[in-house]
């Protein structure tokens, strides 16, 4: 975790304090849409994944990002889980391009330990994931 935590440190600006609820709510977002078999072998490999995943719980907005999301999601063509993560970050001090570069740097983390391919099966069950990093 401490590498991850610096390479998303370095490419977001982000302090460790923020950053580590910042990596806990994107594994949690993979974790909960993406393949389990994937998933699980990515939090294996990633000491401190449960302790990230926990700091995000603590973090938490007591469902109003949720609520915010889903009613964002009635208006859009299934972005409600992307509005739900993109609030989460938001609340932790995340402004939308320093929420892509933190997607980024995980999912490239991610190839490191599991393999390109893995991390292509996991984004590929979540089009809209790869759709809002790669938007501008």
């Amino acid at each position: 975790m401490r590498e991850l935590l610096t390479r998303v440190c370095e490419v977001t600006g982000l302090d460790e304090t923020a950053a580590l609820p910042a990596i806990g709510h994107v594994l949690r977002f993979v974790r909960d849409h993406a393949p389990a078999s994937y998933v699980s072998e990515l939090i294996d490999k990633l000491p401190g994944a449960n302790q990230a995943i926990a700091a995000a719980d603590a973090a938490s907005d007591a469902g109003v990002t949720a609520t915010i999301g889903f009613v964002k999601g009635l208006f859009g063509f299934g972005q409600t889980k992307m509005n739900v993560l993109s609030g989460q970050l938001g609340n932790l001090g995340l402004s939308e391009k320093q929420a892509r570069a933190l997607l980024k740097e995980v999912l490239a983390y991610a190839e490191t330990l599991v393999g390109k391919e893995s991390v292509v099966k996991m984004t590929a069950a979540m089009p809209y994931l790869s759709e809002f990093i790669g938007s501008q």
